[in-house]
């Protein structure tokens, strides 16, 4: 390990304008960077649950749930705001933790994160997943039960794409003729979520780092780890970069420096709990959690670190 330590933010669910407050001040405070999470639509009614449930609830719309998807939740284009904040920052990386890969097209996919990646200046990280709610599939057209085997194939559509030129492609789910997307190379670092062996063994197969589901503890993302390493090592992929972001259940020091400790050199904090995701807060008092959050866990102020 480098000795490389980086806190980042994850967000969801804040208005636009929270959303610009929170990646202004965090950027000054020497926050790494900023994720958005995704969800298309919010069904009335689903069977699903979330991946942070380790159990399956007999009623399968719990409060958790009802956190991510409830009737009173906010959904934003996440490449949208990722280009109102690239455009309020400069420094700030900024990431979808997680785009649902597979409810897109993968031509349309590939042109949105070229823009990303080159009007943010290079700051883009490219999360992904492969979702979770069957509902939202539903609703857009997208068949669920082949989500994981059609994220495949759009993931080496993309890699195609971004490697600049014309290119073809001709598969189950896709079939096009020569076409061209970029006439230059475009670098975008692939960052794989998901916690099960499906998501695991994708993610020594194809990506560039890794981001845990949900919030974990260091007890449950250890294993994680060793078995992203070893099949890895199986796939002959371990000589190749690699990073891990884990969200760890809490933004205090006691719980985020023993994963530091433990090797793991990009953390990233849930933003509720860090910035209130509540309008009746004054923003003078988000912006004192959030320069006390960044105190506590020993970060560097722009201004101090120029």
């Amino acid at each position: 390990m480098s000795g490389k330590r980086t806190i980042g933010i994850t967000t969801y669910d804040y208005s636009p304008s929270d959303m610009l407050n929170l990646a202004v001040h965090a950027e000054r405070l020497g926050f790494e960077g900023l994720w958005f999470g995704e969800h298309y639509v919010v069904p009335e009614k689903y069977e699903g649950h979330h991946p942070s449930r380790k159990e399956t609830p007999k009623d399968k719309n719990d409060a958790r749930d009802k956190a991510i998807i409830g009737e009173g939740v906010r959904i934003y284009d996440p490449f949208f705001l990722l280009g109102a904040i690239a455009g309020a920052t400069t420094r700030l990386k900024i990431g979808t933790a997680i785009c649902i890969v597979p409810m897109n097209h993968p031509l349309l996919l590939a042109r949105q994160i070229i823009t990303a990646q080159e009007v943010s200046g290079g700051r883009f990280l490219f999360g992904t997943g492969a979702g979770w709610l069957k509902e939202e599939f539903d609703a857009v057209g997208a068949p669920f039960h082949e989500r994981g085997a059609r994220m495949d194939e759009m993931f080496a559509i993309m890699k195609k794409a971004l490697a600049g030129g014309y290119f073809e492609h001709h598969g189950k789910y896709f079939d096009f003729e020569s076409l061209q997307m970029t006439p230059h190379p475009v670098t975008v670092p692939l960052v794989c979520g998901g916690n099960t062996g499906p998501a695991l063994r994708r993610v020594a197969e194809i990506a560039d780092a890794w981001i845990n589901s949900a919030m974990v503890t260091l007890e449950d993302v250890l294993p994680m780890r060793d078995t992203i390493e070893a099949e890895r090592a199986a796939r002959g992929t371990s000589g190749r970069p690699f990073e891990y972001f884990v969200r760890p259940t809490s933004p205090n020091p006691e719980t985020v420096e023993p994963f530091f400790d433990a090797g793991f050199e990009n953390i990233i904090l849930w933003g509720p709990a860090i910035w209130p995701n509540d309008e009746t807060v004054p923003l003078e008092a988000k912006v004192a959690n959030l320069t006390r959050v960044a105190r506590d866990l020993g970060l560097t102020p722009l201004a101090a670190a120029a």
